[in-house]
């Protein structure tokens, strides 16, 4: 044996699994942000993005790509980068610019995931890593959030609702998450190169993600399952398997659904923890009984599937037959639906009741919100408008939504997003923003995707599409939804977006590598093709375990020993890209930080102020406005101290700055008006001030109530 051979493959051995560790590191920032409020409250999620992009910077110089990545995925970094220098720049004009300043780390958190993970090589580890990996983390959030159902006096979680939303704290990407662990987790229960026991696992682990899906009662997340399911069936190669999998795991979630629907605690709130417990404690029971069933339909499913050998014309026949079926039955049934109403007619009417949001049925807890049409969602479309037609090139500032709400809302509440994210782009970056988002994420997909009919014998052609269906499942979901602010859902499926266009880039390398080894050495024999016939296997091709032999081998071969001198001057070139990639990623940690340690330090000073110690809560007031320079927050409590040390021109001087600084945040208007009528006693000045807070946000009681009491 060649010993040299050996030792290329010994170095490969130590780089296979090395590949997957950034797509380790992301998921475990899923989980994390997935048990912390979905990662939307940046005072939680921050620590975790930090240590996310610092891991990311040292592992750019370890990474070692041999070819080049797709032209689409480099046109998707490309052009998502310019949308993320336009969110950034978006302070300039911005009415809110420290909430500027939030949408940019988020926007730029999502472009380095994808620019590091989708330049990594991926191969069937890395592959398995991302899907498989989420798919873990998907059965442990909704493991948990059934146990808000099934064992409430332990997991006191869903007391306050009948619908489910913890961990991550919103239900409907509760809902989306189940969406896109299901669909993986059809890949592995129909993999018939898996081992039963994996199979049937998938399938068990299946039926709480199910149960939690259910108890989400989310409208959306319906729609995106539809839209989910559907794309996998028409692209994936196991149609027949995945189809007798996804019976085995919703027929006896069904049972269990329909013969517990009279328990009412669990689809309506209630404060009877007992009735509660008893009705959770008989769901429970039904629950593991759906499991068992489910693990073993799934179990006979696999042995059948390995032991009788199905002809490829009969799995295409049955994999056709299949489409067909739902397709048909889609359209049969739906037509079966709306001919008794009245169809396009039928249609056209809910439509307007959707857009004019005179549905009142409602909409707020169980299944029977699942027909209602009861969202709010339009009238914050329309305010989105309202605010583009004031700006229609730069839009607001991005994420200053809440100013835009306050201006022209017609009811009371806050919202911090026009739930949905085109709508929301169009509002807060304009025309040009909206623009970019489209380009950027089309590229995205069409990079993730590429030709879906494509290398189907690649046996891990299931997984690629169903983290494929879930990713597109999520930006039609973003269309009436605000998912973008949730690290948790965000950074998962850009995640999925980078893996699975890697993944085919480095198919594609490794069938050109193939292929020009057979040009250049036709009377060789042809190498052993890898039992999978998958072009990507965890096997390195001869051109990839080249630069990695010894000099001894690149003496004998000349050719050989050129390309490796070319490689490693590449290498050796390649160092200030590094330094620049790396030193962007600390850049973008410290973007988190500051704003992050400003709130700390704002959140102390409230402390400190509710404990009496004035001078002590000013320090921290001072820091929090040092380390966030563009937030209104800390000059207020500053004025607000200054105050009760009798300091009233600095107080007035402190939250004039906070006026500059946001000349559209009512807040800062409304407590210059009232410094200076309660204590500087200028009511001309305050009435001029009440007037402007009024302006910014006609539905402000308080400044409403100033200026009656002036007019007296």
């Amino acid at each position: 044996m060649d010993p040299l051979v050996n030792t290329g493959r010994v170095g490969w051995a130590f780089q296979r699994p090395q590949n997957a560790a950034p797509y380790a590191v992301a998921l475990a920032a899923v989980a994390a942000f997935s048990f912390l409020s979905g990662g939307y409250i940046l005072g939680r999620s921050t620590p975790i993005v930090v240590v996310c992009l610092l891991l990311l910077a040292v592992w750019v110089w370890f990474l070692r790509r041999r070819h080049r990545p797709s032209w689409l995925l480099a046109a998707a970094l490309i052009v998502f980068g310019l949308y993320t220098i336009w969110t950034g720049a978006s302070v300039l004009w911005s009415l809110g610019p420290d909430l500027t300043w939030a949408a940019f780390n988020v926007t730029a958190f999502y472009l380095a995931i994808l620019a590091v993970l989708g330049l990594t090589s991926v191969r069937g580890l890395q592959l398995r890593t991302a899907g498989y990996g989420y798919f873990v983390v998907a059965v442990a959030v909704g493991v948990y959030a059934f146990l808000g159902k099934a064992l409430p006096e332990v997991v006191t979680h869903a007391h306050r609702y009948a619908r489910l939303d913890s961990p991550v704290g919103y239900w409907n990407v509760l809902a989306l998450m189940m969406v896109m662990g299901l669909c993986v987790g059809l890949s592995l229960a129909a993999d018939r190169r898996a081992h039963p026991a994996w199979r049937a696992l998938a399938a068990a682990a299946a039926v709480p993600m199910c149960i939690t899906f259910y108890y989400a009662f989310s409208r959306g997340g319906w729609i995106a399952l539809g839209v989910a399911l559907l794309l996998y069936f028409v692209f994936t190669t196991s149609r027949l398997a995945s189809l007798s999998s996804l019976v085995a795991i919703i027929a006896p979630v069904a049972v269990v659904l329909w013969r517990l629907r009279g328990l009412s605690t669990l689809s309506t709130p209630t404060t009877d923890d007992a009735l509660r417990a008893l009705e959770g404690g008989v769901l429970l029971r039904w629950s593991l009984a759906a499991i068992l069933v489910a693990a073993g339909a799934q179990a006979a499913i696999a042995m059948l599937h390995r032991a009788v050998p199905w002809p490829r014309w009969l799995r295409l026949a049955a994999g056709t037959t299949i489409v067909v079926v739902l397709v048909a039955g889609a359209i049969g049934g739906s037509w079966r639906f709306l001919e008794p109403r009245g169809g396009a007619a039928w249609i056209g009417d809910r439509v307007t009741v959707l857009l004019e949001g005179s549905d009142e049925t409602s909409s707020n807890q169980g299944a029977g919100r699942l027909i209602s049409l009861n969202t709010g969602r339009p009238e914050l479309w329309r305010e989105s408008m309202d605010q583009w037609r004031h700006a229609r090139v730069t839009g607001s500032g991005a994420g200053t939504f809440p100013f835009t709400h306050y201006r022209f809302r017609e009811n009371g509440g806050v919202t911090k997003h026009a739930h949905s994210q085109w709508f929301n782009v169009l509002g807060e970056l304009g025309a040009v923003g909206l623009a970019l988002f489209v380009a950027a994420m089309a590229l995205c997909v069409a990079a993730m995707v590429g030709n879906p009919f494509s290398r189907r014998r690649d046996p891990l052609h299931p997984l690629l599409v169903a983290m494929q269906a879930g990713v597109i499942a999520f930006f039609v979901h973003i269309s009436w939804d605000w998912d973008w602010d949730m690290a948790a859902i965000g950074t998962l499926v850009f995640v999925f977006v980078a893996a699975s266009a890697s993944y085919r880039t480095t198919r594609a390398a490794g069938e050109r590598s193939r292929a020009r080894r057979r040009v250049e050495s036709p009377a060789a024999p042809a190498p052993a093709a890898p039992a999978s016939d998958d072009p990507v296997s965890d096997e390195p091709t001869a051109d990839e375990r080249a630069p990695d032999a010894p000099a001894a081998r690149e003496a004998a071969e000349p050719r050989a020993t050129g390309v490796a001198a070319r490689t490693a001057t590449r290498r050796h070139a390649g160092w200030a890209p590094r330094v620049v990639a790396s030193a962007a990623l600390v850049l973008l940690a410290v973007s988190w930080m500051l704003p992050y340690l400003s709130g700390r330090a704002e959140t102390a000073a409230l402390v400190a102020a509710s404990d009496g110690e004035v001078a002590v809560a000013l320090d921290h007031a001072a820091r929090a406005a040092r380390l966030d320079p563009l937030a209104a927050g800390p000059l207020l409590i500053q004025s607000f101290l200054l105050q009760q040390q009798g300091r009233s021109r600095e107080a007035l001087e402190k939250v004039k700055a906070a006026t500059r600084l946001q000349p559209a945040y009512y807040k800062a208007w409304y407590e210059l008006g009232r410094l200076q009528l309660t204590v500087l006693g200028r009511p001309k000045a305050a009435r001029a001030s009440f007037r402007r807070a009024l302006e910014l946000n006609p539905l402000h009681d308080g400044s409403r109530a100033e200026l009656e009491a002036l007019a007296y």
